[in-house]
């Protein structure tokens, strides 16, 4: 996709409209396909064969460890420790409860079509036979398409958190600049549970420290720093999950 559009395509002719339908039809799949390698993972690491179905408990099982390898990306260190100990996911995965919550709504959205819409999920693939909702079974299919609903409805759903983290900035932009001073930036980290960590240097990296203030001092610039990679919550081969510009 990058290199079809830094082609000479692009320089001698542009993009027509069909051309942009060919690129979001391909970007598409490509995370149809990633959507599907990563759930074939978590199936495989919880030793369910991906051609039987799952009651819902087990459905259950493997969105949540979907979710912790989606999150946490290539950090495979942290995947293994966080999986191993309940209580760790608990208490250092930012909102974890909430996020259990989610994914547990979209299958009760999946159940809610079966009952109410039984002929769309049936052409949807959503239910077949052994996988009814008087049945509670759930296939391959069913699980990922779970998946893809939750990669649709995240960025929405986590803007909740990005608002708040911006109130928490603006609230202290006492002088109403746009800009926290570093000292008062780091002292609200501290009774934070995840915000508000990240480095002087790494602060800089990103150009959302502002350094030309002798009297003030050094000061983080809001919307800068909400717009920084270090808040994305989701960075997947083909696509991150940052707070909206």
């Amino acid at each position: 996709v990058e290199s079809v559009l830094e082609s000479r395509h692009k320089l001698e002719r542009g993009f027509s409209q069909r051309d942009a339908a060919v690129m979001i039809a391909t970007l598409e799949q490509l995370i149809f396909d990633s959507e599907s390698a990563l759930l074939e993972k978590v199936y495989k690491e919880q030793f369910k064969p991906i051609d039987r179905s799952l009651s819902t408990q087990g459905l259950g099982q493997v969105l949540e460890s979907y979710m912790v390898h989606w999150m946490m990306s290539e950090d495979k260190d942290a995947i293994r420790l966080l999986l191993a100990n309940r209580t760790l996911l608990e208490t250092s995965f930012p909102h974890w409860e909430q996020l259990v919550g989610f994914v547990h709504g979209e299958m009760k959205s999946l159940d809610f079509r079966r009952q109410n819409t039984p002929h769309a999920t049936s052409a949807d693939a959503s239910s077949r036979r052994g996988h009814n909702a008087l049945a509670q079974r759930y296939s391959f299919d069913d699980a990922h398409g779970i998946i893809g609903g939750i990669t649709k409805s995240f960025a929405s759903y986590w803007e909740s958190e990005c608002a708040s983290m911006k109130e928490a900035l603006i609230d202290m932009d006492t002088r109403h600049t746009g800009r926290v001073p570093l000292s008062k930036f780091y002292s609200s980290g501290l009774d934070s549970d995840w915000r508000f960590g990240e480095s002087e240097t790494y602060l800089r990296e990103l150009g959302a420290l502002d350094e030309t203030n002798v009297w003030i001092g050094k000061q983080v610039i809001i919307p800068n720093y909400i717009q920084a990679a270090s808040n994305c919550i989701v960075s997947a081969p083909h696509y991150l999950v940052c707070c909206v510009n």
